[in-house]
């Protein structure tokens, strides 16, 4: 019998605890992890497997490395929240090219059986903005219709400009006016929901495999999936790797490179990137807002924001 609460480290327990639910009828991040010990117990029976080694986590979700006869394989049990409700469609719709194969998933329990990848350690060891072209190839790769049960762009788009008409935030006012105007017109373009895209995709979520499917030997994981223009995809690359573009000669430069450079391979202008990337962090710095006021917190520093906004524009 295997002690599956053992499987639990006790970083993630520490990262759940107090974690609010994300949505009405969703757990919050204690009492899933009061679940988890069972739902494991049950997943590893029903799919027939033996963990074998030391679990990891992200932010919100549990990995066990797995067998199932000579298969090595990957299991993960993911938080309850929004973003990860679709993971399984988007996996099984890529069909392990360009991303982590889905071997099976049940979706009532957030749990997905997955191959085992590795550490992408050559994309940490590139420049940023070499690793920002070969994510932009890998984006090329899953760039295949969008699905009608995922959220769309458009709607998205609309609920941003909501926001930031009806609340302030700590920025130039004009940014703000800007990111509105550009919202409600990107939610009018032909084919804003037309591609399925990984909203998420950086570094941290690039795994490497040895097949064909691959590119370059990589493949994405954990996608947040949204049936969108490609464009909207470029921005993680920016915010991620945040200490490398602040030492960098010119900021603004730098980054209007790191766009540059990915937007080659996905066969997407610079300036639609640009765009979609300023109403993406405007959700950022809105979404810290908001949840600074739910917690009665400091209103939070948002220089870095301002920061890309300034390097987009013009």
């Amino acid at each position: 019998m295997v002690e599956t609460d053992a499987l639990i480290p006790e970083s993630l327990r520490a990262l759940m605890a107090g974690r609010a639910a994300d949505g009405a009828g969703l757990p919050d991040g204690e009492a899933w992890l009061r679940s988890v010990p069972k739902t494991l117990e049950t997943l590893l029976g029903t799919w027939r497997l033996t963990p074998d080694g030391p679990s990891m986590h992200g932010q919100c979700a549990l990995v066990v490395p797995v067998r199932r006869g000579s298969e090595r394989l990957a299991l993960k049990l993911a938080w309850p929240h929004a973003e990860a409700r679709h993971e399984h469609l988007a996996l099984r719709a890529w069909r392990g090219v360009g991303a982590v194969k889905l071997v099976a998933a049940e979706p009532s329990s957030w749990a997905l059986l997955l191959e085992r990848c590795r550490p992408a350690t050559q994309l940490v060891e590139m420049s940023s903005l070499d690793a920002a072209e070969t994510i932009g190839a890998i984006h090329r790769r899953l760039a295949v219709p969008a699905l009608p049960q995922l959220d769309t762009a458009s709607a998205w788009c609309g609920r941003i400009a909501e926001r930031l008409t009806g609340e302030e935030l700590p920025m130039p006012r004009r940014f703000v006016t800007q990111g509105v105007s550009l919202a409600r017109s990107l939610a009018q373009e032909r084919g804003v929901d037309a591609t399925l895209v990984h909203s998420d995709l950086h570094d941290d979520n690039v795994m490497s495999v040895t097949r064909a499917g691959a590119v370059g030997g990589l493949v994405a994981t954990d996608p947040k999936p949204v049936a969108g223009n490609l464009a909207l995809a470029v921005a993680p690359l920016l915010w991620n790797r945040w200490d490398e573009a602040a030492d960098a000669y010119n900021l603004r430069n730098h980054l209007r490179f790191r766009v540059d450079y990915a937007c080659d391979p996905m066969g997407v202008a610079p300036e639609a990137a640009r765009a979609w990337t300023i109403i993406r962090v405007l959700a950022n710095a809105w979404w810290a807002c908001h949840d600074a006021r739910e917690r009665r917190a400091p209103a939070p520093d948002l220089t870095r924001e301002v920061a890309i906004i300034k390097a987009m524009q013009g």
